[in-house]
């Protein structure tokens, strides 16, 4: 790809690393970045180009992005990979530098597209796509769930996006994906508490063990544990059950400790007034 202008009044062509490869110029040895070639007088000398300045463009990731790939794959337990349209060397340097082992470079749109259908397709399980460009947006459209960048991203993307991060920062992943799994559990809690008190108070009830007004206590019960079970989705999300659950009894056992010190202090008071 070349592009041809005029600065004052002379012709400048400016094109990629691979235009100035045909033309058999000396490879540079600069890795990992987007070579430019300027070109002046190229039109004025029949196509016999001559290098003025080679000019390299380098992306740097994103401040904490290295931390959140990490605890997407340790704690999340997530395949990660790097669909880019950046050539070889510049896409493996971003990802050795945010520790992503699989990447597919030199990606139009719609290879973007195809890649995200055919690894949903393989996995046989749902995808996460995180993107924000204007060439992101027919794979956030096909991923089960597209999460977008808003502050940057174009209007496409937005467009399609299942998810906007308000905040230009990529830590809202890992918060997002564990505040789903957190949800997911809640519910699947809720259904298995809420079946167990209907069944719990209505069959004793239908065989005659129990009188009505028991029953109808203890299904009201249960429904009010499903109630207080969901109070829990206002607790910061954890990655795995035992955090969750380990979670749930340091809560308990600091409630208790608290109400057990009202109840020391009430006493007290009650003896010295006595």
């Amino acid at each position: 790809m070349s592009i041809i202008f005029l600065l004052q009044q002379q012709s400048l062509r400016c094109s990629d690393t691979l235009f100035i490869f045909r033309l058999q110029f000396k490879r540079p040895k600069v890795k990992g970045k987007c070579n430019l070639f300027y070109d002046l007088h190229g039109l004025e000398h029949n196509f016999t180009y001559t290098q003025v300045s080679l000019i390299h463009l380098e992306d740097k990731p994103r401040p904490g992005v290295s931390d959140v790939i990490t605890e997407l794959q340790n704690k999340a337990k997530l395949r990660i990979m790097m669909l880019t349209g950046d050539h070889n060397s510049s896409a493996w340097r971003v990802a050795k530098a945010v520790n992503i082992t699989e990447v597919y470079c030199s990606l139009k749109p719609e290879d973007k597209l195809n890649h995200v259908k055919s690894i949903s397709r393989d996995m046989g399980g749902g995808l996460i796509m995180v993107g924000e460009g204007i060439n992101d947006a027919p794979a956030l459209a096909a991923a089960t769930v597209g999460i977008v960048l808003a502050q940057r991203a174009s209007a496409t993307a937005i467009a399609v996006a299942d998810v906007l991060l308000l905040q230009d920062n990529v830590s809202g992943v890992p918060f997002c994906i564990a505040k789903s799994r957190q949800t997911t559990f809640l519910v699947k809690q809720n259904v298995a508490l809420a079946l167990t008190c209907i069944v719990m108070a209505s069959l004793p009830s239908v065989l005659g063990f129990l009188p009505l007004w028991l029953t109808v206590l203890l299904h009201e019960g249960g429904t009010l544990l499903v109630c207080l079970n969901s109070i829990r989705a206002l607790n910061d999300p954890k990655w795995s059950w035992k955090e969750n659950l380990w979670h749930v009894l340091e809560d308990l056992k600091s409630r208790l400790i608290l109400l057990w010190k009202d109840n020391t202090s009430s006493s007290t008071a009650q003896a010295a007034h006595s």
